[in-house]
């Protein structure tokens, strides 16, 4: 009759699983009875009293102090195999506790929640047992036969003969093998499992010592020493040579003793333990490979920790850095306006003039370490556009050759099919500049400069040990020099603010760490490649984007001009305001002034027409600038807004990046560069009037110039009114126009159409203006093109085209037909 499992369940991690197993188990034949921890113990000894001890004590692990009741249950049956069932993560430390702890034997495993190899494993445990007391059972009345005295009865003889023999059938038939030792370490007895586990001849062992064996060592022979001295049911694990393989084998030693205690000899029971052997060196492995996961998340961890404390102290140092560049460009610009106005009435005063220019360079060189503050600190508020690095790069050949004077070789490679990035153009100039110009100092001002662009990709091999980079496709800028290059101690530095080899009163020690903020803010990673005596390579990734290249207009570059429009500045520093206001009024602006938000909008709602607000960020009273913008959108919907700050939290800027559709400029700024980008939003204000008035059906300003001749024009715009309001203009100066919203549509119309001149927009959706224009040419080749682009001309075609620079008016659109047949 089969003997009970016995299911001790308590905790709330595995109870469920564990019933479930229990009620498979009696599905499958197996009694199985319940137990809590607190009576499992009793249980277990009175079964074990009645002769009907548990074959298995399966244990659910949660219920706690597994230890103490393994201690206690191994008391109380000394055959039971005992089972705990826990979670994967909790086998390696239940494991350590099990043997840790004393006299529970050899006879315990545990298994897995989940494992699906566990209800065979409980079947071997229980098969196991069973063996197990089968044998022990033999040996005992082994044990009785050789101490009993022969009996005179001649019946009883026979029936001993009988039993003998029955014996010597079931020790021959054993699967496990069997070996019985007289105290002299003789072999008296070997069964066939034996014979076959150590390779050798059965009948040839019986009178062999025991050192005749392939498991004997000296350990072996002190394990027989310590049974002939009275130890019990020890067991060892041996590794024999058997045939030239080790083979691990585990043995339990049985001491055999006559009525008065005298020590006979020793039962051997080997057991061939490969299987068990290898499942304990993959746990071994699995421990270690674990304990190495542990390590380097540890590791991980430890190095996310510094960079946090490293992230925590650029912070603090940002708002600090902050706080200052907001009231030193403050001072700055006042500096900056008043010397720039003394300068324009100091020009027949040659001595004069030259002091001013002195004290604006200086300005200057205050404004820029201001600026460096910033990037360092990522507090940059950038303009990001859709960019073609290759573009920027050739755009600053003159200046970059310049800036490095003749004796050194400036080398630029663009990769072809260069990808997009997105980008704040004005800051990467001045990244690239900066780069050339510690490239040039480290050179000694001769040597060779490369800049080379390209495609990359960083893997996640390449990105694992990034702590904030992810893997995908980058541009990647490369800028090398044949310089002195840098040691291992100055590459970790290098990016510190402050941090400079150059000699004191030489450098600021900010110009890589502008670098190194403006790459991260910008959400790229930059890399330094350095060999002393070899040169160095900056490699910097930035991310690639899926859209087409905003040509935009560069503001810089417009010529400077005033106006007679009205403009309200809001600015709490009255020193500054006043400047301003003296600025813009030389400029021929009619200006109005506030000192704060609640003063712009009582002059808002005054029911003055106001042009353009120009106010700052950072502003005092309950108004904020922001909410300040919005409302006066509401006031007078035709408001242009320009804000300008030396410093713009988090007001206007979010991620590093201006909000989509807000205008600024930054302090310090010149009087020139502040006319330039109030002239810019002006002329587009001018533009969407003349817009809306086209909408609406109403008459625009007449041209005095002669109307263009007729010709058939193709005009392509993806802006719907944008593209109307072109068309009409076009009409209006008597041109035959069709229009089309994308290049593909464009396509299709030039392959059924001839056309005398195509106007596009360059940033298309899919196929750009200039992959249009290229196909255009090719089908119709004495097509006129003009793109209407606030880049300006698009000189890298073998072809001649125009441009119609963004914003344009009637007399723009005129003046472009009638250069010629080419405008220019």
């Amino acid at each position: 009759m089969n003997r009970p499992i016995l299911l001790v369940s308590g905790g709330e991690a595995c109870a469920t699983y564990l019933l479930a197993l229990g009620d498979r188990l009696r599905s499958a034949g197996f009694p199985v009875e319940p137990a809590t921890p607190a009576d499992a113990v009793d249980i277990v000894r009175g079964k074990a009293q009645a002769g009907e001890a548990p074959e298995l004590v399966l244990i659910d692990a949660a219920t706690g102090h597994v230890g103490v009741l393994a201690r206690m249950l191994r008391a109380a049956c000394a055959s039971a195999h005992l089972m705990f069932v826990c979670r994967d993560a909790q086998i390696s430390s239940l494991r350590l506790e099990l043997q840790r702890t004393p006299m529970i034997g050899a006879y315990w495993s545990i298994g897995a929640v989940g494992d699906p190899a566990l209800e065979r494993l409980i079947r071997e445990a229980v098969h196991g047992t069973r063996r197990r007391l089968k044998l022990r059972t033999t040996l005992d009345k082994a044990n009785s036969l050789l101490q009993a005295p022969r009996p005179a009865d001649g019946l009883a003889y026979r029936r001993l003969l009988m039993s003998e023999h029955y014996l010597e059938s079931f020790l021959s038939q054993s699967s496990d093998a069997i070996v019985a030792l007289d105290h002299r370490s003789t072999i008296l007895y070997s069964n066939a499992s034996a014979a076959a586990l150590f390779a050798m001849e059965g009948a040839a062992m019986p009178g062999l010592h025991a050192s005749a064996l392939p498991c004997w060592t000296p350990g072996f022979a002190q394990y027989l020493d310590q049974v002939a001295g009275g130890a019990r049911f020890q067991s060892a694990e041996f590794d024999c040579d058997i045939g030239g393989r080790t083979l691990p084998i585990e043995i339990v030693f049985s001491r055999v003793a006559d009525e008065t205690g005298s020590f006979l000899g020793t039962t051997l029971v080997v057991r061939d333990i490969t299987t068990r052997r290898i499942a304990q060196n993959r746990l071994i492995a699995h421990q270690a490979d674990l304990e190495q996961l542990v390590t380097e998340r540890t590791e991980a961890l430890r190095a996310t920790e510094v960079a946090l404390r490293q992230s925590q102290k650029l912070e603090a140092i940002g708002k600090l850095t902050g706080g200052v560049a907001h009231d030193f460009n403050n001072i700055l610009q006042v500096i900056a306006s008043n010397l720039e106005m003394l300068q324009a009435e100091s020009r027949d005063n040659p001595l004069t003039l030259s002091r001013l220019q002195k004290a604006i360079a200086s300005v200057d060189r205050g404004a820029k370490l201001s600026s460096q503050l910033l990037s360092f600190a990522r507090r940059q508020p950038l303009q990001p556009v859709p960019t073609n690095l290759g573009r920027i790069v050739r755009d600053m050949d003159d200046l970059l050759r310049r800036a490095l004077g003749e004796s050194i070789d400036v080398e630029t490679i663009v990769g072809g099919g260069l990808w997009i990035t997105m980008v704040d153009r004005n800051q990467l100039e001045n990244v690239i500049l900066n780069m050339a110009i510690n490239a040039r100092d480290a050179m000694q001002s001769e040597g060779r400069l490369t800049i080379e662009l390209g495609n990359a990709m960083l893997d996640d091999a390449y990105v694992d040990a990034l702590a904030d980079v992810p893997a995908g496709q980058y541009v990647l800028l490369a800028i090398s020099d044949t310089g002195s290059g840098m040691t291992s101690e100055t590459m970790e530095r290098v990016f510190e603010p402050f941090f400079t080899t150059k000699p004191e009163g030489e450098g600021t020690g900010l110009g890589l760490s502008m670098v190194y903020g403006f790459v991260k803010q910008s959400g790229g990673h930059i890399r330094i490649y350095s060999e002393v005596g070899h040169g160095t390579t900056f490699k910097i990734y930035l991310p690639r984007v899926h859209a087409n290249e905003a040509l935009i207009d560069d503001v810089r570059r417009a010529p400077v001009s005033g106006g007679s429009e009205t403009v309200l500045v809001v600015e709490d520093d009255l020193t500054l305001q006043g400047t301003v206001v003296e600025m813009l009024n030389g400029l021929g602006y009619k200006t109005l002034k506030a000192s704060d938000g609640e003063s712009a909008l009582t002059i808002l709602n005054s029911g003055l027409h106001i042009d353009l607000l120009f106010t700052d960020v950072v502003m005092p009273g309950k108004v904020k600038s922001t909410e300040l913008a919005r409302q006066a959108k509401l006031i007078q919907p035709g408001i242009e807004i320009l804000f300008t700050s030396g410093y713009t939290q988090n007001a206007i800027v979010h991620g590093g990046r201006l909000d989509p559709g807000v205008e600024l400029i930054s302090k310090p700024y010149r009087r020139d560069d502040l006319a330039r980008k109030i002239g810019h939003l002006l002329a587009n204000k001018r533009q969407a009037a003349t817009l809306q008035r086209v909408l609406e059906g109403k008459p625009v300003l007449s041209v005095e110039a002669h109307a263009a001749p007729a010709r058939r024009i193709l005009v392509v715009e993806d802006n719907p009114d944008a593209l109307d309001m072109l068309c009409e203009l076009l009409r209006m100066l008597g041109q035959d126009v069709h229009g089309a919203s994308s290049g593909e549509q464009a396509i299709r119309l030039l392959a059924t159409e001839t056309f005398h001149v195509l106007l596009t927009d360059v940033g298309l959706p899919g196929m750009s203006g200039i992959d249009l224009a290229i196909q255009a040419r090719h089908s119709q080749p004495a097509l006129k093109v003009i793109f209407a682009s606030g880049y300006g001309a698009i000189d890298e075609l073998d072809f001649e085209t125009a441009s119609l620079p963004k914003p344009y008016d009637l007399a723009d659109l005129q003046r472009v037909l009638e250069i010629g047949e080419r405008p220019t």
